[in-house]
């Protein structure tokens, strides 16, 4: 969990942190792990690691604060790892309209495949979007305001898609397994009914009908 101050009642900032990886100097570390939709191409054709896999997640996680939509985002997991490897985005102006050219060259310099070219912590600090260098800078970077009215619409539309699916994977197991009960009727409850009906006849030998006092 990352905190903006170190006090008993802090802001949250960033959470999620369980598959951190402290990277050692001189030692090679590779892993495919994290959300797919935030990790970096190195990650996804399993490359070696470094900071740079931060970084790009950084632009990402700017570009979804931005517009509230998610720049390599596909319908199935294949697509978006697809998405992520061909750097396939684009600032879409319905979720783009209020964001300035400045917050768009911070992202589109973090979301570089080659990570030679990627920013570093330092520049991404030195970058005019996030340390304006003078008052018309300032007042550009006020343009760009955090869309969560959108995020939340696109979290909620997910959650949706998340349910509909699951709830088609147990219509889908349903229908087979409705499929296989009659195709196959169940050979232990033949068995129980041939019991039943052996139960019967062993009761009325062994108890057998009474006779009358007259007969």
């Amino acid at each position: 969990m990352l905190l903006d101050k170190n006090i008993p009642i802090p802001h949250i900032k960033l959470i999620d942190f369980g598959l951190a990886h402290e990277i050692e100097d001189g030692v090679e570390f590779k892993n495919i792990f994290g959300t797919p939709e935030f990790v970096a191409p190195e990650i996804v054709n399993y490359e070696p690691l470094g900071l740079e896999a931060d970084m790009w997640s950084i632009g990402v996680i700017t570009y979804i604060l931005l517009s509230g939509a998610s720049p390599f985002l596909g319908d199935t997991k294949q697509e978006t790892l697809a998405n992520i490897t061909a750097v396939s985005y684009d600032f879409d102006e319905e979720f783009f309209s209020q964001t300035s050219e400045l917050a768009k060259d911070f992202i589109r310099k973090l979301l570089v495949k080659d990570t030679r070219k990627r920013l570093t912590i330092q520049e991404a600090l030195r970058h005019p979007w996030i340390t304006p260098v003078d008052r018309h800078q300032a007042l550009v970077r006020r343009e760009s305001v955090i869309n969560l009215e959108n995020f939340k619409k696109q979290y909620v539309r997910r959650r949706w898609k998340l349910s509909f699916s699951i709830v088609s994977l147990c219509n889908h197991l349903t229908r087979s397994l409705m499929k296989k009960v009659h195709l196959r009727p169940d050979e232990s409850l033949r068995n129980c009914e041939s019991d039943t009906e052996e139960d019967i006849a062993k009761r009325k030998a062994l108890h057998p009908r009474r006779r009358s006092s007259t007969s």
